[in-house]
């Protein structure tokens, strides 16, 4: 959507953060550290892209989510946040689901979560006034009301009702089912809004929730923004089953205790680890700092690290357990602006390396290629693996397909303007608009990583063989990220990065050729293909329980994908998580990450 602020808090010191009501901590405390390669940012609440550290910290921050997903792969209403769940078809089309939570509910701080908090939730996310904070407020937007209220020619959403200090509704757009996940359209998790939004009111005179003149953005600049006390970078007060003590932007981590007001997830589990220690690692170091104790837990470890964790495994010294990847390592590629907007070249770049080669170089033989938008822990990859075999492109290293794709998209000129000889020119141009445009690719990397050594090492020649320069600049993630999200004045084409899918795959919003509201945190390749986004709504609009259709439809979307290739997917994980052997009923997978599984587990 819009760029990332480019906000930076390593002005300020760590800061104690604890907003539980109860934080003493009994001597036999126990405490977790959990390393994580990716580096942690000051990013703690929705609205704003970050890392996978940071992803799990909101997860572990938030709670009572009216609609769960389970260890089984359901969507299901969760019974401890909800007493009463209707669903009602309107004459319209529309549905209107509503809520009923249950009594008891409370904030870490004590105070009680009533259905204000959950409709707070909403019409933060999908206001204008958030929109303006250069963060992501599209949070209802399948919602009736929504277009009025995000553009705010009202401060009504009249598809979201107030209808008591317990009860709220939502009403979904006719033109929205069917839909395959529908239940999800029910979920939403509470936020404090006395302390979000301090001094606003919400009321709902029968025609929706509408929100008092005192929720405006200079308010959010104050109480999101503000470096020291904003709940963007400070959440004192949430729902989940760990409250935020402390983060410190010098050494990249943070700590997180019990919240003890904490009533349990969508099946009543509690956590018993009293404090969860985030801290950043190296993939060079990290097995050595779990066989000293100085980590706890290393998640999702992947390529050849995984031999030297085995190795401890097989001396006793840690445990481990070990899924499939839901995502995979990538190239990301701009699709809107330079050379990158040709899928000719994204397809020319495919085939100057040999990723069968990479996939097993990097991880060292644990993991494998995939060909499209999926990851090996996936349902419709497993269950579709055949087809996608036989009908995708496998990209392979084959520098005459490049040569004869680049010529065929008109990159046939050379420097001055002449024919293109092999062997004596050594970079292609292109006739643009009477310009020649060079066939250079800027790409954005994170120094240290192996990924981008191994991409340093196995692409550029392959690519100066085709009259391809690529040109590499290293750079912290939180910067790469920003830059692969900006909406405008983009300075590379090219990223190295991960991705991962969650719960609902949304590529129905991933793919939207809206750049103007859709490019960025959700399109972040600014692909606008009609006939890719036609596809994407055909998969939603499955019918729920229609398997078999689904499927069909995701294939469809995976083979029009595969030949526009936004992404040159480099392998997907058999990832595992290493970890003490005193860490017990610790079982997680591709889609129940640590987050989710270290809620089950005990230290011993």
């Amino acid at each position: 959507m819009k760029k990332i602020l480019s906000f930076i808090l390593a002005v300020v010191a760590a800061i104690s953060m604890s907003s539980c009501s109860n934080t003493d901590q009994p001597e036999s405390s126990s405490q977790l550290i959990v390393g994580s390669v990716s580096a942690l940012n000051a990013d703690m609440m929705d609205g704003w892209t970050n890392s996978a550290p940071n992803k799990s910290i909101k997860a572990l921050l938030n709670g009572y989510e009216t609609v769960s997903y389970t260890r089984e792969g359901f969507f299901e209403v969760n019974k401890t946040a909800v007493k009463e769940f209707s669903d009602e078809e309107n004459d319209d089309g529309s549905k209107t689901f509503t809520i009923t939570l249950q009594p008891g509910l409370t904030f870490s701080d004590g105070s009680p979560i009533t259905a204000k908090d959950y409709v707070f939730n909403i019409l933060l996310y999908s206001s204008p006034e958030f929109g303006a904070l250069e963060a992501d407020n599209f949070s209802g937007i399948d919602y009736v009301g929504f277009e009025e209220f995000h553009s705010g020619e009202t401060r009504t959403f009249s598809g979201i009702r107030l209808l008591g200090e317990d009860t709220f509704s939502i009403t979904v757009k006719a033109e929205n089912f069917p839909y395959y996940f529908e239940l999800s359209y029910a979920g939403v998790s509470p936020l404090p809004t006395s302390v979000i939004a301090p001094g606003v009111e919400i009321s709902d005179d029968g025609e929706g929730a509408t929100l008092s003149e005192e929720f405006t953005v200079d308010l959010f600049r104050e109480t999101i923004l503000d470096s020291e006390t904003g709940y963007r970078y400070y959440p004192k007060v949430n729902a989940g089953p760990y409250c935020l003590e402390e983060y410190d932007p010098a050494t990249k981590q943070a700590s997180l205790v019990l919240n003890p007001n904490f009533l349990g997830n969508y099946e009543g589990q509690k956590p018993s680890i009293e404090k969860l220690i985030i801290k950043s690692v190296t993939d060079a170091t990290m097995m050595d700092e779990l066989a000293a104790a100085s980590v706890g837990l290393l998640t999702q470890v992947s390529g050849t690290a995984i031999d030297r964790g085995l190795d401890l495994a097989e001396e006793g010294k840690v445990e481990y357990a070990t899924y499939l990847r839901a995502g995979y390592g990538r190239i990301a590629f701009a699709a809107n602006h330079g050379p990158t907007q040709s899928a000719a070249v994204r397809q020319a770049i495919a085939y100057c390396l040999d990723r069968d080669e990479f996939a097993r170089q990097y991880s060292g033989g644990h993991a494998r290629v995939v060909d499209g938008y999926y990851g090996l822990s996936q349902r419709e990859y497993r269950e579709n693996r055949e087809a996608l075999e036989s009908e995708l492109i496998h990209y392979i290293y084959d520098l005459d397909k490049a040569r004869e794709l680049l010529v065929a998209d008109g990159w046939t000129k050379n420097a001055s303007g002449g024919e293109f000889q092999e062997g004596v020119d050594t970079l292609r141009y292109k006739e643009e608009n009477g310009q020649l445009v060079p066939l250079i690719i800027k790409w954005a990397n994170t120094a240290n990583n192996p990924v981008s050594d191994l991409i340093n090492t196995m692409l550029p020649g392959e690519m100066a063989k085709v009259g391809m320069e690529l040109q590499a600049t290293s750079m912290e993630m939180g910067k790469l990220l920003s830059e692969l999200q900006q909406a405008e004045g983009q300075n590379y084409h090219m990223f190295n990065l991960g991705t991962g899918f969650g719960s609902i795959s949304a590529v129905w919003y991933y793919y939207n050729p809206d750049l103007k509201n859709f490019g960025g945190s959700y399109n972040s390749n600014f692909l606008a293909d009609e006939e890719l986004y036609q596809l994407a709504l055909e998969m939603k609009a499955t019918e729920p329980g229609d398997t078999e259709a689904w499927d069909a439809k995701w294939l469809q979307f995976q083979k029009r994908w595969n030949q526009l290739l936004p992404d040159i997917p480099l392998y997907s994980d058999d990832y595992h998580d290493f970890f003490t052997p005193r860490l017990q009923n610790y079982t997680p997978d591709g889609l129940w990450t640590w987050e989710n599984a270290i809620l089950y587990a005990e230290l011993q």
